[in-house]
């Protein structure tokens, strides 16, 4: 689909730190009147159904400090919420020397965990093999101890993570493929080490992924994520499985989001994952203000329609202060986005 490859696009360049210059807008603006959700369903209870979901935030809190250092975190989280006008309780950060920030104090961070990034001399981002192309190159990088050394750097970090997010959309990730070909048990065996050692260190973090909606529509994967590896690969003391699960797509019906998530976490199963909800928040995929506003109305109107849906977190991609922080020119996605936060967020 070519939005799913505008956001691969997009997630090199955020991983390279390509994009300069961003503009930076410090207008106020009143707070959005409510929007409600569209359907004309009425809610089946006095109760809403925001009040089950544990999370709200954005991915890449951490992104612009290099390019633009008075944005670190810490200001970044308080334009969303001084400038934006939206709560947030849990954000992602990308290097695990962001969680000595204040910006994570009180759990109010995931660590986003990625495979590939940089290069092989290093990377800017917290990563199992940075700058491998594929799986042998990965694993003779050192993944393996390098997620033990990810883990008890975590361990000794001023604020720890709430969650971990492990190598997005993994099974298109090159670290994790040999010859195009995603390497059959290679991101659960690798969630096996991360369960192994944060048990070593004493952490008990969720861990999740976020997959393309390709992947959340191929058995062989939608496999992995949902049974236990075989034991000659992981021992049963570990659970191989992400505890919860996100789907990106641009494009959603209500109908299409419920089947996919469904499909890939059948909420019937008590064993199943939680479901992240992925909204897009960024001018880089190329849509107008209302176009934005619809696609993240679908996901508000979806919390609505399936009240019984185990949803535990809205994870925004990601946080783009050209969208955020100009209410003049995102003027309807600006204000859904505050009317959620505020909405489903608990506390600042």
């Amino acid at each position: 689909m070519k939005e799913l490859k505008m956001k691969k696009i997009m997630r090199t360049k955020l991983l390279a730190l390509l994009s300069l210059s961003l503009l930076y807008s410090e207008a106020l603006f009143a707070l959005p009147p409510d929007n409600p959700p569209t359907t004309t369903t009425a809610p089946s209870s006095t109760t809403s159904p925001t009040q089950k979901i544990k999370f709200y935030g954005y991915d890449w809190l951490d992104y612009y400090q290099f390019t633009q250092p008075a944005m670190n975190p810490s200001s970044a989280k308080n334009a969303i919420y001084t400038t934006g006008f939206s709560k947030t309780n849990l954000n992602v950060v990308h290097r695990t020397e962001t969680l000595d920030d204040s910006a994570c104090a009180s759990g109010t961070c995931a660590l986003g965990i990625n495979a590939g990034s940089g290069t092989t001399s290093g990377s800017l981002w917290t990563d199992i093999c940075p700058g491998a192309i594929n799986d042998q190159q990965c694993t003779s990088l050192g993944s393996w101890q390098n997620i033990w050394n990810i883990v008890a750097t975590i361990k000794q970090a001023t604020y720890k993570p709430s969650a971990i997010y492990f190598i997005d959309e993994p099974f298109d990730n090159k670290a994790l493929q040999e010859n195009g070909n995603y390497v059959s048990y290679r991101y659960p065996s690798y969630i096996c080490t991360l369960r192994e050692a944060m048990q070593h260190y004493g952490l008990n973090i969720p861990v999740f992924t976020v997959l393309s909606y390709n992947q959340a529509h191929t058995a062989k994967y939608v496999g992995e994520i949902q049974n236990q590896m075989p034991s000659t690969g992981c021992p049963t003391t570990y659970n191989s499985r992400p505890d919860w699960i996100g789907i990106d797509n641009y494009h959603w019906s209500d109908s299409d989001m419920w089947s996919t998530y469904t499909y890939v976490a059948p909420p019937s199963n008590p064993s199943s994952q939680k479901w992240v909800m992925v909204p897009p928040s960024t001018a880089s995929l190329g849509m107008t203000d209302q176009q934005l506003h619809d696609q993240i109305q679908i996901y508000w109107d979806f919390i609505w329609n399936h009240q019984s849906a185990p949803i535990i977190a809205i994870m925004n991609w990601h946080f783009d202060r050209n969208v955020t922080l100009d209410p003049n020119t995102y003027p309807k996605t600006t204000a859904l986005l505050s009317y959620m936060a505020n909405e489903i967020t608990p506390a600042q």
